[in-house]
């Protein structure tokens, strides 16, 4: 993990004290790169099982491919694609070909599943939350469609990107079980497979493989199932008229319960990038949403001078989660006050885990592709 060197540090607190975000000086691009390192060992199996590539190696592959957009050069998927291959080996219904079946049976459902197992969240005990299964399969099969995307450029990756989407599918089918349409039509949810509600992030993460692949496939039931998803999410937002904002919260305990308050800014980066994807495919969010989420974090969470809340409906500093804020930089794609008040926060957090590791370099990615997307340099 690359610390922000004293330079950088220094022209960030520059710029930030100008008020006009990150100086045009600091190399974003640079900044990703740096905070990558490393990403092609994967860890080694161990009472974990994979749980952790959900949360640092997904991070890294959407940041691969938010730079490849951001520049165009195709050495970011070409380094994606070998990453993606060593996640697709390390399934469980590979491992326990390899190992035996008893240590990858998923104990919620009786069987080894095509996704990635872990004990970590469950006392030790097996299984394949839908999450993990979400968080990998999005980035993943985004790649595919981008080498799709580039034509020429790409087609020396074409043949490898092809064969992951049968695997991407059989990963995001074995919860086909655990979808319930409703409660209001044209909406749909996820539950545990003992039938209690989803956290919202939880079933978005998926949401937006699923987007991705009806795109991909042709399938009309996956998109069916996003937007539908896309549906429930929005009705549970809470508007805040003081400021025009969003917040919601973790989760409902029944999805009759409406909108409220409640979660934090790292996991509620994952249900607010679900709605930008939706945006992307036009389905339940619109540019008045992306406004507000935008305005979630220069209004809702700034509380000024470089701090920020940790929870949305909040206004008290929470450092367990405010460094993820760069997680919620592609919205500066409709704001540039967004790049400001993560450029704020950094220099006033130079001993924070600020836009570091995988999460940071996702956080510098999406400040690249947004500027380029405004019309600006990076």
């Amino acid at each position: 993990m690359r610390w922000l060197s004293a330079p950088v540090l220094l022209l960030l607190i520059a710029a930030c004290v100008r008020g006009q975000g990150l100086a045009p000086e600091v190399d974003l691009r640079q900044l990703a790169e740096d905070n990558l390192t490393g990403l092609e060992t994967l860890p080694d199996l161990d009472a974990d099982g994979y749980g952790e590539l959900a949360w640092s190696t997904s991070y890294g592959m959407m940041a691969l491919n938010v730079l490849y957009e951001a520049t165009g050069e195709g050495r970011y998927l070409e380094r994606e694609a070998a990453v993606v291959e060593q996640v697709l080996a390390r399934g469980d219904v590979d491992l326990a070909a390899a190992h035996g079946a008893e240590a990858y049976t998923d104990y919620q459902r009786g069987r080894v599943l095509a996704a990635w197992g872990t004990g970590h969240y469950s006392d030790g005990k097996h299984t394949c939350w839908l999450v993990h299964t979400g968080m990998l399969a999005y980035p993943m099969a985004e790649f595919v469609r981008l080498v799709r995307a580039g034509g020429e450029a790409t087609a020396g990756l074409r043949d490898r990107a092809e064969a992951m989407v049968p695997k991407l599918e059989a990963a995001l089918r074995e919860s086909d079980a655990e979808w319930r349409e409703g409660p209001e039509a044209g909406q749909g949810y996820y539950v545990f497979p003992d039938g209690s509600l989803l956290p919202n992030n939880q079933m978005n993460a998926p949401g937006r493989a699923l987007f991705v692949l009806a795109d991909l496939t042709g399938n009309a039931a996956y998109g069916d199932k996003a937007a539908k998803l896309a549906a429930f999410l929005k009705s549970k937002l809470t508007h805040v008229a003081d400021g025009d904002y969003y917040v919601w919260a973790y989760r409902q305990s029944s999805p009759e319960v409406g909108p409220g308050t409640g979660e934090d800014i790292s996991h509620a980066a994952i249900n607010a990038h679900f709605a930008y994807v939706a945006w992307e495919h036009h389905a339940a969010f619109d540019d008045t949403d992306m406004a507000r989420l935008a305005r979630t974090v220069t209004v809702g969470l700034n509380l000024g001078g470089g701090q920020l809340a940790g929870v949305l409906g909040t206004r008290e500093p929470n450092e367990a989660y405010t460094a993820q804020i760069g997680r919620w930089g592609f919205l500066a794609r409709f704001d540039p006050e967004v790049e400001r008040v993560i450029g704020a926060y950094i220099a006033a957090h130079p001993e924070a885990g600020a836009l570091r590791g995988a999460t940071g370099a996702l956080g510098y990615a999406y400040l690249l592709r947004a500027r380029k997307l405004r019309g600006e340099g990076g």
